[in-house]
């Protein structure tokens, strides 16, 4: 665990019979879904939005309608070829391709734990934890991979869905997982209540509250951010 100022994020996916409980917690967001299957398609999907940054953000548990008929897969980058994902909230999207991802696997459960630093310069460290024990390093230079990660020399913006989906299974849930995060960390090097609506940060339609229909009414919700000191005080909080 680092000791300098650092994003966290926690997902845990839990899967029992035809349902799979996924739920994250980050600083900036705390979302959940659950999958219910027949052990070959997606049957229903249920979202939860319990913190989250943008008032359009409880809306998009709605969109996931759309994943229902999906087969299941064992590689979660699989989902995005069922649909859009920049119809959706990117979160909530991405949690339930890793609980499509654990419905393909069977009966179980993950614990994903992340960490990016904050910017020391243009170099920041992420690690993704996998069930306690350490699954994924980088060091990242601006947003170039170095050594010795086995994708060193390599920009975040390689690891692209069509990418991902022609890995193992395990590599590709891991990859979507820290190159999320280390997206993600970047909300920690700016004031994101100084922008009163999803429209005024200027940022391209990535996602269901950055739409222009409605990236215009996705009002901020200030004072949702979390500093999260350790992964054990986030473990605790996921899973209660």
């Amino acid at each position: 665990m680092s000791d300098s100022p650092t994003f966290r994020r926690a997902i845990v996916v839990r899967g029992a019979g035809g349902r799979v409980e996924a739920d994250l917690e980050d600083d900036f967001h705390s979302f959940g879904v659950t999958l219910h299957h027949d052990r070959q398609v997606v049957r229903r999907i249920e979202a939860r939005a319990t913190r989250y940054p943008w008032a359009t953000c409880l809306e998009a548990p709605g969109a996931l309608a759309a994943l229902e008929g999906a087969a299941l897969r064992a590689n979660p980058t699989t989902l995005f070829q069922h649909a859009d994902p920049r119809a959706h909230c990117t979160h909530l999207f991405e949690l339930a391709a890793l609980a499509m991802a654990q419905a393909a696997r069977g009966d179980g459960e993950r614990l994903f734990e992340a960490e990016v630093t904050d910017p020391e310069g243009e170099t920041r460290t992420a690690r993704l934890f996998r069930d306690g024990e350490l699954a994924m390093a980088w060091r990242l230079a601006s947003d170039v991979i170095g050594a010795p990660s086995p994708y060193a020399g390599e920009p975040l913006a390689s690891f692209s869905s069509k990418r991902l989906t022609g890995l193992e299974p395990d590599e590709a849930e891991k990859l979507l997982i820290l190159r999320r995060v280390v997206q993600t960390a970047r909300g920690r090097q700016m004031d994101v209540d100084a922008f009163a609506t999803a429209a005024a940060m200027g940022r391209t339609a990535q996602c269901y509250s950055l739409q222009p229909p409605n990236a215009p009414r996705a009002a901020r919700v200030t004072g949702s951010v979390r500093d999260w000191p350790n992964r054990p005080a986030l473990r605790r909080s996921i899973r209660s």
